[in-house]
């Protein structure tokens, strides 16, 4: 299901069609544009971590919050492996969880924020047990099954059911750039199938088959299908660009 280009408080950001049909989550694939962050960051840059004052980063990030209506924004130092974070309120700002790349929540009015520059933001929602998480799935975190991780936990600790979840993949690299020249040295021989021409792969494919692994339902799974390597007007491109800024993907449940 294609994802919809909107305007959340003035910011550009795509939405998921099937997430948008309810009305307790708020959520947007955020992109670069409509922010304060200078030149290589222009202008919604959402990371501490880049080389952005922290002050821009701070007035960005607000200006994400408000634009989705929440009372507060929460995020990790991303590290590209497999923690989890359980949260229930966000750190002050410009302080983040440490080292989690699983951000797991069923607090109203608080949003999950996965910085991506590239890597997938992966959003999934239990209408039943009310619950969202975000993730960030880097090809370092596809190789550890990251999303299997996160749908492991939702099981163990909120009792959720695979096949009650609905899951958003982001825009992110796609196969027409995601290429691996050292494939053979950075993923298992089990993933080779997903290259789509020589040394490039189809991470989009393998996150939504690594979801019907893990229980979900195909109906329940959108991908945005935007590749940001491609989009330099909308995204930021570690691939494309090195010195540049991360965008940001939010999801939460609407306060009360």
């Amino acid at each position: 299901m294609s994802f919809l280009l909107m305007e959340a408080g003035g910011l550009p950001c795509y939405c998921s069609p099937l997430l948008a049909a309810f009305p307790e989550v708020v959520h947007g694939f955020f992109g670069r544009g409509g922010g304060v962050s200078p030149e290589p960051y222009h202008s919604l840059n959402l990371s501490f971590a880049v080389g952005d004052q922290r002050r821009q980063v701070v007035r960005n990030r607000t200006l994400v919050q408000q634009a989705l209506g929440l009372t507060a924004l929460a995020s990790a130092t991303q590290v590209h492996g497999c923690q989890q974070a359980l949260v229930t309120a966000a750190p002050a700002a410009p302080e983040e969880i440490q080292d989690a790349d699983i951000l797991i929540s069923g607090q109203p009015g608080l949003g999950l924020l996965i910085k991506q520059a590239d890597c997938q933001a992966v959003m999934l929602y239990d209408p039943v047990r009310r619950v969202v998480a975000n993730i960030h799935a880097g090809w370092r975190g596809q190789v550890q099954n990251i999303l299997a991780e996160a749908i492991n936990s939702l099981q163990n600790t909120w009792g959720c059911r695979p096949e009650d979840l609905v899951a958003a993949i982001g825009p992110s690299l796609g196969p027409c750039c995601a290429e691996f020249r050292n494939f053979r040295q950075e993923f298992p021989p089990e993933l080779w199938s997903y290259q789509v021409r020589p040394t490039y792969f189809d991470l989009w494919a393998l996150s939504r088959d690594q979801l019907l692994a893990a229980g979900l339902k195909a109906p329940q799974i959108d991908i945005a299908g935007i590749c940001t390597r491609c989009r330099g007007d909308r995204f930021f491109s570690y691939r494309r660009d090195r010195h540049t800024g991360r965008q940001g993907a939010v999801i939460g449940l609407r306060g009360d």
